[in-house]
């Protein structure tokens, strides 16, 4: 039988007794002359990932065993880097200037360890693949020449553009540049200018720069405008014809004010003997977008909607995502159902899925649903009478399925989010707590529920899909999240492997507690991020046995993945053994870049929201606010502001009271001298010393009459009241 990868790569990290040759990897795998192309692509494939290395002689091995680590180079502005594995296991590897060659920030290499221990260096002696091909940079004019600064500092070599290739662009405005040739040693890369965005400090060319930067795209191709257009504004008759009616039933969008994309509508049926029938409909882009369309390669390269402050960048074209397959009120839809019916204990009891055609009947808000819930005379009620008692209906199935999931260890991050307040200019007034409410639960729960049946249907019948998948935390990570809590007095239930209850029960504890913030940010940090993956492994945060992504296929690529596997799961035929198998190879690849194209949305939001909070703070300089230290390191410790929830830096230099030394186990900075201590959780007052939009950097400076807030401060007051007690007697 034909080996996979995991199975090449086991047998050199476990079993090879020396590196070995291809010929010789044959020979142990039974593989004929037949099929040794596709045995070599399998290698080279395995190669160019990092999960085994090709050394001296043609011979191969598993990079561990021959003193290589392959992984992502995060270089540092300062010039040195680290090499980081894909393997959590595996330390960093530190790179020094000198040996990083011609390597650059997020290019895939491989390092050879030079010296080890708890901190390993070494030098790059390959490069597998480059990570950047774009660069977002400052345009810097010369004589005969220009020269593209890059805005991102660990990219901390100059681009060389030749004039020709400018693209119009005029010295100082922020452009994209593509490189076309890469350095050897020490020269400058060479590239051409793709994107002209604009004049610094303008929205749209700093939103822009922030997209590309991270590899988010910021238009849609001229080809793929064309297919769009090409759509029809309404649902065909043959359509409908063809597909289960339920227009009849009073569906309704709960979603936020300001949302234009409705992917899925809900409605709840009471039965005489309280048995509740959830009907979760969803909008079926997979009916209007094809496989290999020029749309689909789009929204594929896309993987997911990315959302900033002030602007969506879109998986797919505004004439699907705001208009035909959006689920706007009173108009004939397209939608993937899943039927579902509860216990009145809340216990999934049947399903079924199936193509139909709704009609929405209502487009709520969170805040409308939630006035209904809490007031059922409130003029809202009254307002909505026609389904009013629906949404209490609802609101009461979907109590009892989160009192069920919170049973069965479901771990619950209720954590206050900041909500940047924009004017009309786009400019941030205000950072205020966003709210929560009964809705915003309703519809979670109930899209969790429709996950978890399309995966459970799917799995049962062993059809690979685009699970999604969360895993056990790491033991060691863990042992040090139990140190952590050690110090707020708290502890895990357990001894050894942690369940989901444990950590759920820990949530409950701190909730509402000074330290509740802080412990679940660090809880959030212990464990490993949840990603795709073709077999269900599980997920351990919502402590469920199947889950997957099904309710937003119109900004997430995967849950279009599963509309179309499940589609061929309820259709009529039986589905070959073959298709599974070329199912489960496709799903391989897709699974690692849509979980890539995932992490790449998150980091450009996550930016998007620095840049505004910055520009919310700019105009704060020299204002005192109390905070929270939310992390410690050598250079310093951060600080979130009590009324912002904003993140600054207090600079070790600005401590001038003694000199101070990061506590790895403590997680705090501790004075030589005086044994002053910063660590996660503490209170402090600091001052807005300086504020770096173009950096995203906020600098705070403690204020000198708080020195004493940190964790040090009731053990010193407790002394004082001693010395004051013994002088008294």
């Amino acid at each position: 039988m034909f080996p996979d990868k995991v199975e090449i790569e086991e047998y050199l990290l476990r079993d090879a007794a020396s590196p070995v040759t291809s010929r010789e990897l044959m020979a142990h795998f039974g593989i004929g002359e037949n099929n040794a192309g596709e045995f070599i692509s399998l290698l080279d494939s395995l190669t160019l990932e990092g999960r085994i290395v090709e050394i001296k002689g043609g011979r191969y091995a598993h990079p561990s065993r021959v003193g290589l680590v392959a992984g992502r180079l995060a270089m540092n502005r300062d010039g040195f880097g680290f090499v980081v594995s894909q393997n959590a296991e595996t330390p960093d590897v530190f790179i020094g200037h000198r040996e990083i060659g011609s390597a650059m920030h997020s290019d895939f290499v491989v390092a050879r360890i030079e010296r080890r221990g708890k901190k390993p260096s070494g030098r790059i002696i390959r490069i597998l693949k480059r990570g950047a091909s774009r660069i977002m940079g400052r345009l810097r004019m010369r004589k005969k020449y220009a020269l593209v600064v890059p805005i991102d500092e660990r990219y901390y070599r100059n681009v060389y553009v030749h004039r020709d290739d400018l693209g119009g662009a005029a010295d100082g405005q922020i452009v994209q540049v593509e490189i076309t040739s890469y350095p050897i040693e020490d020269d400058v890369p060479e590239g051409i200018v793709v994107h002209v965005l604009g004049n610094p400090g303008d929205e749209d060319t700093e939103a822009g720069a922030i997209a590309l930067k991270h590899d988010v795209h910021i238009d849609f191709p001229e080809a793929v405008k064309q297919a769009a257009k090409r759509i029809p504004n309404k649902v065909k008759k043959a359509d409908i014809d063809s597909r289960e009616d339920l227009r009849g039933i009073p569906f309704v969008t709960i979603d936020g004010e300001t949302a234009k994309d409705f992917d899925d509508a809900v409605q709840v049926d009471v039965a005489e003997d309280g048995t509740f029938t959830l009907r979760v409909a969803i909008a079926d882009v997979s009916h209007y977008v094809k496989p290999g369309s020029k749309i689909d390669v789009e929204a594929y390269a896309r993987g997911t909607s990315t959302y900033f402050p002030d602007r969506v960048f879109p998986m797919l074209p505004e004439e699907l995502s705001n208009n035909l397959c959006s689920l706007v009120p009173r108009e004939d839809r397209l939608a993937m159902v899943a039927e579902m019916e509860f216990s009145r204990g809340g216990r999934r009891k049947a399903e079924r899925f199936f193509p139909a055609t709704i009609r929405s009947v209502h487009r709520l808000t969170y805040s409308e649903v939630a006035r209904v819930l809490d007031d059922p005379d409130s003029e809202e009620a009254e307002n909505l009478s026609d389904i009013s008692s629906s949404l209490f209906n609802m609101w009461e199935l979907a109590r009892v399925i989160r009192a069920r999931r919170k049973e069965r260890g479901s771990i619950d991050f209720d954590l206050p989010e900041a909500e940047i307040v924009l004017d009309l200019q786009g400019q941030p007034e205000d950072i205020v707590r966003s709210q929560r409410n009964r809705a915003h639960f309703l519809i979670e729960e109930f899209m969790i529920a429709a996950n978890e049946a399309v995966a459970e249907f799917l799995d049962g019948r062993h059809i690979p899909a685009p699970f999604r998948v969360h895993e056990e935390p790491d033991e060691v990570k863990m042992e040090g999240f139990r140190r952590f809590i050690h110090n707020f007095g708290y502890y895990l239930g357990s001894v050894g492997k942690v369940r989901p209850a444990d950590l759920q029960e820990l949530a409950s504890r701190t909730e509402g507690k000074p330290e509740e913030r802080v412990i679940s940010q660090m809880m959030l940090r212990s464990m490993k991020k949840a990603h795709y993956f073709p077999e269900n492994l599980g997920h351990f945060g919502l402590a469920s046995t199947h889950y997957l992504h099904f309710t937003s296929p119109i900004r997430r690529y995967p849950d279009l993945l599963v509309h179309r596997i499940l589609k061929k799961a309820v259709g009529k035929g039986r589905i070959a053994k073959k298709y599974k198998e070329n199912l489960h190879s496709e799903l391989e690849e897709q699974c690692f870049h849509l979980s890539s194209r995932e992490r790449v949305s998150e980091s450009a939001e996550r930016e998007a929201i620095s840049w505004k909070k910055c520009q919310f703070m700019r105009d704060k300089v020299g204002e005192e606010f109390w905070g929270f230290v939310t992390g410690a390191a050598t250079f310093g410790f951060f600080v979130e502001l009590e009324k912002y929830f904003v993140d600054g830096l207090v600079h070790v230099s600005s401590l001038k009271d003694d000199f101070y030394h990061f506590s790895e186990e403590a997680q705090a900075l501790i004075g030589e001298r005086t044994r002053s201590t910063y660590r996660i959780g503490d209170k402090v007052r600091i001052t807005v010393e300086r504020v770096d939009v173009e950096r995203r950097q906020i600098d705070f400076k403690l204020i000198p009459d708080t020195e004493e807030v940190g964790s040090n401060k009731l053990e010193k007051r407790d002394e004082r009241s001693k010395k004051k007690r013994r002088r008294r007697g």
